[in-house]
């Protein structure tokens, strides 16, 4: 054996052991089967949603005036949540918003059973769930900075993004087929998962703040927002990614729901569109695995400017292509390209924003890339009622056609040409 070797089974030996101390930890382990639970019953019903509208009402509108609900709701409340997460407890919020969320989904299951499904009222629940989401976020964070100690953080988020990955690849194929077995099921799995969310977070011991101490007033809230946007303003490579993460998410979001509508009108079965969006997390798990060895090797700038341009093609073929494996195959690619992106991105957010103003801006940045992508479910919903899945999926392709041209001629992209080790807080 080579000392490279060795090197390598001691690196492997001491992650694995890493990872048995961390699941010893009584209240993580409790929090981490709560929120697994609940993040499993959230991919049953991702499909089983727009399937609902579409098998309701057939148009392709309803379903996206759903998605954008969701991702409004959200947007109301994000800012909103980061600050009450270091003013009011944690538990609380954490408790009482899957509670809530559990007792709107339970009126979809009530609705799907006895037949009485409207837009309006599923749009209302998918936008009180993106309220509750929005709240919440900023407790997550900070509650398992709580639960979790300092030495072990890193272990504990690399769980928590297998378990991203494995969930979305699972999760939309069992809501398909839940789905095609009765339309209520995968709302009920849904409904029921809030409710471990929330027996996870009552079974923490340890106090998950904030404490006394730290609930001292502050400078308002709305001054403590604006300061995470000030930051933005003046940095140009922060302004860069957060308009290109606002217009690529919304044409992700249109993307998304554009290829169910395709598969639906194609007369393409539920389990085969669950089918179709595991593929594409196939894709996004692998490249998760890779993701790291992918950004030390291609400069930052140069994969911005490659996976811009590869959505581009990846957005065409799905518009052009008919079978549902070959959909699937191309959302794997484009899911593969975007895990080492996202790398690059997050590590130099974190180099070069103090600490003093991380939550602030980051919550900023999120707030950003989520501003529009309401937009894009519902344009994507409106053109294909008002032309067909397969132009709008294409008009979906200019737009970012357009952000891919842009990605040339950015001045704050440059800043990528170093070498993100080299980046410092500003």
């Amino acid at each position: 054996m080579t000392a490279t070797e060795a090197a390598s089974d001691e690196t492997s030996d001491e992650t694995g052991r890493r990872a048995r101390l961390l699941f010893r930890n009584r209240d993580y382990t409790g929090w981490w089967i709560g929120e697994t639970v609940s993040e499993f019953g959230g991919a049953l019903s991702v499909v089983a949603y727009p399937l609902l509208i579409l098998g309701v009402t057939g148009s392709a509108s309803g379903a996206g005036a759903v998605t954008a609900a969701v991702s409004i709701g959200g947007l109301v409340t994000m800012l909103i949540g980061g600050a009450l997460a270091d003013r009011i407890s944690r538990r609380t919020i954490l408790t009482a918003g899957p509670l809530v969320q559990a007792v709107a989904v339970a009126t979809v299951v009530v609705a799907v059973a006895t037949d009485h499904v409207n837009v309006a009222h599923i749009a209302a629940v998918g936008f009180v769930q993106g309220l509750v989401s929005g709240l919440a976020g900023g407790a997550e964070f900070a509650a398992l900075r709580r639960v979790v100690p300092e030495q072990q953080l890193p272990t504990a988020f690399a769980q928590l993004q297998g378990r991203t990955m494995a969930i979305r690849l699972a999760g939309p194929s069992a809501g398909g087929f839940l789905f095609g077995v009765a339309r209520w099921i995968p709302f009920f799995g849904d409904a029921v998962s809030f409710l471990a969310s929330a027996l996870g977070v009552l079974l923490i011991r340890r106090p998950l703040g904030p404490d006394l101490d730290e609930r001292e007033p502050h400078e308002s809230m709305v001054a403590s927002i604006g300061a995470g946007f000030r930051f933005i303003r003046g940095n140009a490579y922060l302004r860069f990614l957060t308009i290109w993460a606002a217009l690529a998410n919304a044409c992700n979001a249109g993307m998304l729901l554009l290829v169910i509508v395709l598969i639906h009108s194609r007369h393409g079965s539920a389990t085969l569109v669950g089918a179709a969006t595991s593929l594409g997390a196939v894709g996004g798990l692998a490249g998760s695995f890779l993701s790291g060895r992918i950004a030390k090797r291609v400069p930052g700038r140069l994969l911005v400017i490659v996976v811009s341009w590869t959505t581009t093609g990846v957005l065409i073929g799905i518009a052009l292509v008919s079978q549902a494996w070959l959909i699937g195959t191309l959302l794997a690619l484009m899911m593969f390209l975007i895990a080492p992106i996202n790398v690059v991105f997050a590590t130099y957010e974190a180099r070069t924003i103090p600490d003093a103003l991380m939550g602030r801006v980051t919550s900023a940045i999120n707030f950003g890339a989520a501003s529009i992508r309401w937009l894009g479910a519902l344009g994507a919903g409106a053109l294909a009622s008002a032309f067909s899945p397969t132009a709008a999926m294409l008009v979906f392709a200019g737009i970012l056609a357009a952000i891919a041209l842009s990605t040339h001629f950015a001045s704050g992209l440059h800043v990528l040409n170093e070498p993100i080790d080299d980046a410092t807080a500003d």
